[in-house]
């Protein structure tokens, strides 16, 4: 039996001398975006460690116990010695004391003892609990230290009061080991932060803000006036900066709110570069919140059928929504904070179509849609990259994209992405998508509002699948869905 306890003892010990640092969170932008790459290190341990591209970390290593260490720093020094708490201060200063158990209930309050320059005692051995394990909390001041108390030590051991006060109460939160350390956290690109921890275990998430003076380019209001149903008026207007000048912006007049829109990029047919193009049919997505950019500029010329990357080239789409994130983190913006960066989605009619499905492998988007469009063939490598949920929409039969538009379709629904699929049969290429309330617009608007707003009522999925679509078995209508969760 006395080995026995002997052995609890010296594994007691070990235990204790042996703590380790096991930290973890996330470092993101202002945005809430994981920042790759950060690095996040301890102010007082050679311990650091690298951010992945989801913006964790975790620090993990071995440290020892405050019982073990002999720390002095500034003129207020702590000492623990045979059971006896010494604490000595520069000047007058008011000190107490806490013990508490190794579960953090609170065993006994020493408070209120005003000191000159000097030192109190306090001989944890009289207590009647002396011969438990236990926290040792002192206050020098508004200041605070915890470390614990071990029966069978006799060692000397001296600590420093911190800077930073701790949290009191009849409960301790965690059992700290150690002083109140700072984790230092530092991106290219962004201003370094030292953030405080009063643990060595637990999460620690970490928000940085981007460094430099900010530059932004003031937005120009057209002279074209579109309305829609929605609650919110819509202003149409063009910006001169890099990534958006080639681009028509379609928006909410009231930024700056709670509400925070959800980003929409469209391609015109034939891949015009007239931002006018299906201006009544934006307009009536932005009057229900949406924050749009139409490619082209208003009323521009040419098209991207033939220059550029091609027939249906994303680049502009990808330029477009990497301003809009850009913007939404400027404080000098007029969309600072205003979009909801996360939730992104990209459509188009016809060629304009084409620049949606072939940006779909870009993480930033939520959903992809494309109307009276279609891959020329079948293509494994885009409908592979593709990792949103899936609209197609045509004409019918008259149609010319409508076999491509099916062909997608067959294809993408085998690989096991959510897809849905309508076809108005006597509509021809385009149908009525440049009215504002056609039907075609109607879908394409209540496929936003379910997949970037959640809407899974009326004016949303209810609209578009099960007992109650308005389309799914009407007779001038064609549909299809494959792997939706019910």
């Amino acid at each position: 039996m006395y080995r026995t306890v002997i052995c609890l003892i010296i594994a007691a010990v070990f235990h204790l001398k042996a703590q380790t640092i096991d930290i973890s969170g996330k470092v993101t932008n202002e945005n809430g975006k994981g920042i790759n790459g950060a690095t996040v290190a301890l102010k007082t341990k050679a311990l650091s460690a690298i951010t992945d591209a989801d913006g964790d970390y975790h620090l993990a290593g071995d440290i020892s116990s405050v019982n073990n260490r002999s720390v002095m720093s500034g003129t207020n020094l702590i000492s623990l010695k045979n059971g006896i708490v010494s604490v000595a201060v520069a000047r007058p200063e008011q000190v107490r004391i806490e013990l508490f158990d190794m579960k953090g209930k609170l065993l006994e309050n020493i408070s209120g003892k005003s000191l000159t320059a000097g030192k109190l005692q306090f001989d944890i051995r009289k207590q009647r609990f002396a011969a438990n394990m236990m926290l040792v909390r002192v206050y020098i001041g508004q200041n605070s230290t915890s470390f614990r108390y071990l029966p069978f030590a006799t060692s000397q051991n001296t600590i420093f009061s911190p800077k930073t006060s701790s949290q009191s109460g009849n409960k301790l939160a965690k059992l700290q080991q150690a002083s109140i350390d700072k984790l230092e956290v530092s991106a290219a690109g962004y201003i370094t932060r030292e953030v405080s921890i009063e643990s060595y275990e637990g999460t620690v998430n970490v928000t940085l803000e981007m460094e430099g003076v900010w530059e932004c380019t003031a937005s120009k209001a057209t002279n074209e006036r579109v309305s829609g149903s929605g609650p919110h008026d819509v202003v149409i207007e063009t910006n001169s900066g890099d990534g958006i000048k080639s681009g028509t912006i379609y928006r909410p007049a009231d930024l700056g709110g709670e509400e925070k829109y959800p980003i929409f990029v469209w391609g015109n047919g034939g891949c015009s570069q007239d931002g006018f193009s299906n201006k009544a049919a934006l307009g009536e997505i932005v009057s229900w919140g949406y924050f749009v950019i139409a490619d082209g500029t208003p009323g521009g010329s040419g098209d991207g059928m033939s220059g550029g990357g091609g027939m249906g080239d994303p680049a502009s789409f990808y330029n477009y929504i990497t301003w809009a994130i850009t913007e939404n983190s400027k404080p000098c913006s007029e969309y600072y904070q205003s979009l909801d960066t996360t939730k992104i989605a990209a459509d188009g009619f016809s060629c304009g179509g084409l620049m949606a499905i072939n940006a779909s492998g870009d993480p930033r988007f939520t959903a992809i849609g494309y109307t009276s469009s279609g891959l020329f063939n079948a293509d494994q490598t885009i409908w592979g990259g593709i990792h949103t949920p899936i609209k197609i929409m045509n004409g019918g039969p008259d149609d010319m994209a409508y076999e491509n538009g099916l062909r997608d379709y067959n294809g993408i629904s085998a690989l096991g992405i959510p897809i849905i699929y309508y076809v108005k049969t006597s509509a021809g290429h385009g149908g009525d998508l440049f009215q504002a309330r056609g039907d075609f617009n109607i879908v394409n608007l209540a496929w936003l509002n379910w997949q970037l707003k959640g809407d899974e009522g009326e004016t949303g999925k209810a609209l578009l699948m099960g007992p109650n679509c308005k389309y799914c078995n009407d007779r001038g209508w064609e549909f299809k869905s494959a792997n939706w969760e019910e």
